[in-house]
């Protein structure tokens, strides 16, 4: 019962930040209202995107994606037009 929960819960988790990066991030992020809720205007969600938009999967990414507030950055790296499959795999470590 218990590990069906996780991984129901996981692939729940993976579906949002996919969700909220393609439809909000990309789609929408054009919208002022999306924009200042992301806050990209801020000095926190600017050094976000630093280490956001830095090539590959480094551990300061993975921590990101992981350890960051899950819809402004799911949506920041859809406003960036981050590769998908990326951020999933980056996103893979919470399960642990």
């Amino acid at each position: 019962g218990v590990v069906i929960g996780v991984i129901v819960g996981f692939a729940v988790k993976l579906l949002a930040v996919y969700c909220q990066q393609e439809i909000i991030g990309r789609f929408l992020g054009t919208s002022v209202a999306i924009r200042r809720t992301v806050g990209v205007d801020q000095v926190p969600t600017r050094a976000i995107e630093q280490i956001l938009i830095q090539p590959g999967l480094s551990l300061a990414k993975v921590g990101v994606l992981c350890g960051g507030p899950d819809w402004p950055v799911s949506v920041l790296t859809g406003i960036l037009r981050l590769p998908p499959l990326q951020m999933q795999l980056g996103t893979l470590p919470c399960i642990f």
